[in-house]
């Protein structure tokens, strides 16, 4: 095969390469959770609705790309958020394509020029545009961003043995018979339908407790470092905002202190609450921003 290689390129043979074009854009979300509206983008060159987005300049982060394109085609200044699943497909000139997605949120309207690229924007509500949108990956991409908005179930672990009567790692303390009756009806006690996933600090103790229910819903339990009780709080942050819901997380508790309080600045904890080991927090989110907290007290755990 070298030697093949070798006498093609002794030859003078051109030899193609398909290099990989670059693109960032954006999904565009206003209004409140429910009540969504995206901005679209009429391209006259193909007749299409679709997310603004366009090719990254030389030496340009994906990041600036997104926000530039978004704007410089809807002339609106966005800010992003979490980032969204990438889109690969093949251009119109046969060349693969990789499309880089944020969710992002309008912060000022510089004003809309129409050009030979774009010829109309328009908001249009979330539920109409997947009628309106022109390919099946761009429906995909504004569901992606649209279950941002759906709530995350964040669960302190279950009723533990004593740290300090456990002489083992921490992160192998179990939870006691009172835990497991916690974790066994834990999916009953919440009326839980439809969760996407199950993630878990790897302390066994965490993941004990949420066992029981992924089991039900026959998901995996998964682990994540970042949900640790030692782990830095704006890594957590990163990880909720990204997480697609509804999903079920299981952590320590000033882990779920800390997301409360963030919910909490957003919108003021109303009615009784507390941190017992067992409980749940259901967290309101804005693409992805803990917005509202509730709390759910711990399942019976007495035996019958």
């Amino acid at each position: 095969m070298a030697a093949s290689l070798a006498g093609t390129l002794a030859a003078g043979s051109p030899i193609l390469v398909s290099e990989e074009v670059l693109a960032a854009g954006g999904v565009v979300l206003r209004g409140g959770p429910g009540a969504r509206e995206t901005l679209l983008v009429h391209r006259p060159r193909y007749d299409d609705w679709t997310h603004p987005k366009g090719k990254l300049d030389r030496m340009e982060s994906f990041e600036d790309a997104a926000r530039r394109e978004v704007l410089e085609e809807t002339g609106w200044r966005c800010a992003l958020g979490p980032e969204l699943p990438a889109v690969t497909y093949d251009d119109a000139s046969g060349r693969p394509k990789r499309v880089r997605f944020w969710a992002m949120r309008p912060e000022h309207d510089d004003g809309f020029t129409a050009g030979r690229e774009v010829d109309e924007v328009r908001w249009v509500p979330a539920t109409k545009a997947t009628r309106i949108l022109s390919y099946p990956r761009d429906v995909e991409t504004l569901g992606a961003a649209l279950v941002l908005d759906t709530p995350l179930f964040v669960v302190r672990h279950a009723k533990a043995g004593s740290r300090s009567d456990w002489h083992g790692n921490d992160d192998d303390r179990p939870i006691t018979g009172k835990g497991r009756r916690q974790a066994e009806r834990l999916i009953g006690h919440l009326g839980l339908d439809g969760i996407r996933r199950v993630a878990s600090s790897p302390s066994l103790r965490c993941v004990q407790t949420v066992a029981p229910l992924a089991d039900a819903l026959s998901l995996s339990v998964e682990r994540h470092d970042v949900l640790r009780e030692d782990a830095d709080p704006a890594a957590v942050l990163a990880f909720v905002t990204a997480l697609e819901g509804p999903s079920v997380l299981c952590t320590h508790g000033n882990i779920v202190e800390d997301l409360v309080l963030i919910a909490a600045a957003e919108r003021p904890l109303t009615g009784s609450y507390g941190w017992k080991k067992g409980a749940t927090w259901v967290l309101e989110r804005d693409v992805g921003r803990p917005v509202g907290a509730r709390y759910v007290p711990p399942p019976r755990d007495r035996t019958e």
